[in-house]
């Protein structure tokens, strides 16, 4: 058995770098040289205290890009692909043959969901030199144009678009609101700004170079929400009007934000889109007085991610430049905080693992 070199958490704000074990390639499966590793609420799974989505000893990272060195003529077959080529992974293990899977909803098999399945499949997070890619495993060809870092930004974008274009309903016409700055919160604002609505990123001053970006990437109208009252803001940015859709993009854990986000929405039919894990309290009676909607989001479907690939592809977008920290494998730990803010990452926008890259 082949072995690989892994950065594993094993304390709060702690990561070493340990050699693992790789299982062997058959008919079936393959392995990937990972390229590049982004950043998905990495900062919160690296230093929060073990149990739930931040075990300890574990390994993170599902934003993953990356070369197919071996595979067996029946993966390659499955897949489409050929060895040397570039992928992007998505993070399911779905069954394949259920009712959600059978139109690409994979997020939606009972195999994948780790809301409700005690024993949810994963696959194996990217924070290594290589990864072992499973029959089963749901990955997409990019162009060869492409390059490792703009390929792991499949993820974000896809969500983007899935939440804010086919949840919030993003429109030529339309208002939408996009709390948070972070990765999921870009996908969404260039998804939505690509739908033909008007976009609003709100942030926290914290948030300044990810708030440009925002800009950059077609919004309209940033807000710096800890000077500025997001309510009155967004209010007379819309002329008293309001959003059609709010995506929160945050933590999703703090119920002045969710309620802030009804409280903007336009008199009737307007959609507030939420990840949230854990919420003590919002009001469902603001929620029935503006006529509005409630809709949960949870990962993408294989179509959004489609879609975000071909929009990366595109070149319409500086997403390239917009990675604006890379860490070797051996610096996992600094890249999780300074996806944070911390450390190097005052200024940070992407932030990418390249588990291959020199030290």
């Amino acid at each position: 058995m082949e072995t690989t070199l892994a950065a594993v958490k094993v304390a709060p704000r702690t990561a070493e770098i340990q050699e693992i074990d790789v299982p062997d390639i058959d008919y079936n499966s393959a392995l990937m040289r990972v390229e590049a590793a982004g950043m998905c609420g990495s900062y919160g799974y690296f230093t929060r205290e073990g149990g739930g989505r931040s075990p300890v000893p574990g390994m993170n990272a599902h934003e993953n890009a990356g070369v197919i060195v071996k595979a067996g003529q029946g993966f390659l077959d499955r897949h489409g692909v050929e060895e040397g080529e570039l992928v992007a992974l998505e993070e399911y293990l779905p069954c394949g043959h259920c009712e959600w899977c059978r139109i690409g909803e994979f997020r939606h098999c009972w195999l994948t969901d780790t809301h409700n399945n005690p024993n949810p499949s994963r696959l194996d997070g990217g924070f290594r030199q290589y990864l072992y890619l499973p029959p089963n495993v749901v990955l997409h060809k990019v162009p060869q144009t492409m390059t490792a870092d703009e390929a792991a930004l499949a993820l974000p974008v896809g969500n983007g678009v899935q939440w804010a274009v086919r949840e919030g309903e993003a429109a030529p016409g339309k208002t939408v609101v996009v709390q948070g700055p972070g990765s999921k919160g870009l996908g969404a604002t260039l998804a939505a700004k690509k739908a033909g609505a008007t976009v609003i990123v709100t942030g926290l001053s914290k948030d300044g170079a990810r708030l440009e970006a925002a800009r950059r990437l077609g919004a309209d109208h940033t807000v710096d929400v800890q000077t500025n009252d997001f309510v009155e803001t967004i209010m007379d940015i819309t002329s008293g009007r309001g959003a059609d859709a709010v995506v929160d993009c945050t933590t999703g854990r703090i119920p002045v934000i969710f309620n802030q986000a009804i409280e903007v929405l336009v008199r009737r039919g307007g959609i507030v889109v939420t990840q949230a894990y854990e919420l003590e309290s919002f009001s469902l009676e603001l929620l029935t007085g503006k006529y509005g909607q409630l809709r949960a989001c949870r990962g993408h479907s294989y179509a959004s991610v489609a879609m975000g690939l071909e929009m990366i592809a595109s070149g319409d977008y500086p997403l390239k430049e917009m990675v604006t920290h890379n860490f070797p494998l051996e610096l996992t730990g600094e890249a999780c905080l300074a996806s944070g803010g911390e450390g190097d990452g005052a200024d940070a926008v992407w932030v990418m693992v390249n588990p291959n890259m020199a030290a």
